[in-house]
């Protein structure tokens, strides 16, 4: 085991640690907040908008609404931006109440309620940090290229981080 490795053990067992120490709530509740939470807005509207944009009701009631709008509003397909910006407020307003709900439930002070709610914190922390550092690993495969992330590559080489970034399941199209 070298240097990056153990200081990648150590890592994960502080960020464990304190998932433990703060809950699954706390922790649920800082991961959807600020930029975090509107990046998860934003994913769930580009994964999943194209398929509610295609029920035939909201295709019926896009159609109608881009008719009723004509010339060059009806030219750049305004409907689409107002489905997108509506389907994100609402996006937004779902990941809150739920997210108030889910942290509201595990804060329950009873003590089965606050063992799950410790050990869930604490593979959320750790399972959090992961995504994130695979969405890093991701950028580093589109600016493979430039020194600094060679550098950064080179010194993974043959480190636990090396076989999560050559085997990363995360791909942005280039």
């Amino acid at each position: 085991m070298n240097g990056i490795d153990a200081a990648t053990l150590i890592v994960a067992i502080v960020l464990a640690g304190l998932g433990l120490a703060v809950g699954f709530g706390r922790t649920l509740k800082f991961f959807t907040r600020g930029i975090f939470g509107f990046i998860i807005s934003v994913f769930v509207c580009a994964t999943f908008g194209g398929m509610i944009q295609g029920i035939p009701a909201v295709q019926n009631w896009l159609t109608s609404l881009n008719q009723s709008m004509g010339g060059f509003l009806q030219t750049i397909h305004l409907e689409t931006i107002v489905f997108y910006v509506v389907f994100f407020l609402v996006v937004q307003v779902v990941r809150i109440l739920a997210v108030k709900l889910i942290a509201g439930l595990f804060s329950a002070d009873i003590l089965p309620v606050r063992i799950v709610n410790r050990l869930l914190g604490m593979v959320l922390m750790v399972a959090a940090v992961f995504l994130l550092l695979l969405l890093v690993f991701a950028v580093f495969r589109v600016l493979q290229d430039t020194s600094f992330v060679q550098n950064i590559l080179d010194s993974l080489n043959g480190t636990f981080l090396g076989k999560i970034y050559e085997n990363n399941p995360v791909k942005f199209v280039q």
